[in-house]
């Protein structure tokens, strides 16, 4: 009898374990703004969201492609601030742009050209356990100029349909 009532307080501690795990990360990731500077993305943190209005202290920024389900994703820009470099933050309604210098940050991979009728997915991740993960997609198109223009797919219309990426 002891060893099913141990046995049953166990499971029941096991469930509420792995649901406090499942609970903590359904949060997702937070929608960063993508805007365009001097031909380049910028990812923009909104002005407020779930965490709050307060700036967030960065610990890394990336920006990759997934070329296959199969295949693993390919990084075009990645940096990260060691917990020994200054802290760095980000105010709300800043940006960063496309292969800035961060202060203090190890470069894991420069700034590559970033191709034309291409997605990409870019992520900045706050400082501390519980910090929250701000990414979105964007894409490149090339105008009929010649140039570029940086586009997000929307709720109501994506510019980047005809990609078929």
């Amino acid at each position: 009898m002891q060893t099913i009532c141990r046995n049953s307080l166990i499971a029941v501690l096991l469930c509420w374990f792995c649901a406090s795990c499942v609970s903590a990360m359904s949060q997702g990731s937070i929608d960063l703004d993508i805007r365009q500077v001097d031909g380049k993305p910028a990812f923009c943190l909104p002005a407020s969201d779930d965490t709050g209005s307060n700036p967030i202290q960065i610990r890394r920024v990336g920006v990759s492609r997934s070329t296959g389900v199969t295949t693993p994703a390919v990084t075009y820009w990645n940096a990260t601030l060691p917990d020994s470099a200054p802290p760095v933050y980000l105010k709300r309604g800043e940006c960063l742009v496309y292969g800035q210098t961060v202060s203090g940050a190890i470069v894991d991979t420069p700034a590559k050209p970033l191709n034309a009728n291409n997605y990409y997915d870019v992520t900045i991740m706050h400082a501390g356990e519980t910090g929250a993960v701000y990414s979105s997609i964007f894409c490149v198109l090339r105008q009929a100029d010649g140039s570029i223009r940086i586009a997000v797919p929307g709720k109501q219309h994506n510019p980047c349909a005809s990609l078929g990426d």
